[in-house]
């Protein structure tokens, strides 16, 4: 069976210029489940659909008509298969286009501040509400030297928080057994 199947691919990448895209068993095994999965993320099972017929033998227009997707689609998952592997053929690239504008040392002042109660800080509240933390930062931000975080808003107060587990508008009671 994996004669035929090799033969086809090379048949058909004569057609299309493109390179033949050759699965071991384990490979094929792991996409038929894959592309069978409906618990596996949509792009994955796309994917692995479009890296079972291309590896079949399926031309690119026949894939197009039979699974629906776009060509420019199944053209970028075969060439990343071809190029990268199989492996990641399925996965997406990393899409952050730069570096995060907001510095480790930024993050702890405010982790610093969420530690703090607002009446340290002459506020008349007795926690901290995210938007009230937001408020303040932005405000104390340049003068601290963090020029970035004085257009941060609750969203961003709520994310540098959250990476560092720490909720300062709640407070938790713990009970001692004596």
């Amino acid at each position: 069976m994996l004669p035929l199947q090799l033969l086809k691919a090379v048949i058909m990448a004569r057609k299309s210029k493109r390179a033949a895209l050759v699965l071991t068993p384990e490979q094929r095994a792991t996409l038929k489940e894959l592309a069978a999965s409906r618990s596996a993320p949509t792009r994955e099972v796309e994917r692995a659909k479009v890296m079972l017929g291309y590896a079949d033998g399926v031309t690119v227009t026949e894939l197009h008509r039979q699974l629906g997707f776009s060509r420019p689609m199944i053209y970028r998952c075969v060439d990343k298969a071809l190029a990268a592997g199989v492996q990641m053929g399925l996965k997406d690239k990393y899409h952050r286009p730069h570096e995060p504008e907001i510095g480790d040392e930024a993050k702890a002042w405010v982790v610093s501040i969420a530690c703090t109660k607002p009446k340290d800080h002459g506020l008349a509240a007795e926690l901290w509400s995210i938007s009230a933390l937001a408020r303040f930062v932005s405000e104390r931000a340049g003068a601290a030297g963090f020029t970035r975080l004085a257009g941060a808003g609750k969203s961003t107060v709520w994310r540098i928080l959250d990476d560092n587990d720490i909720k300062p508008h709640k407070i938790r009671y713990y009970l001692q057994r004596s």
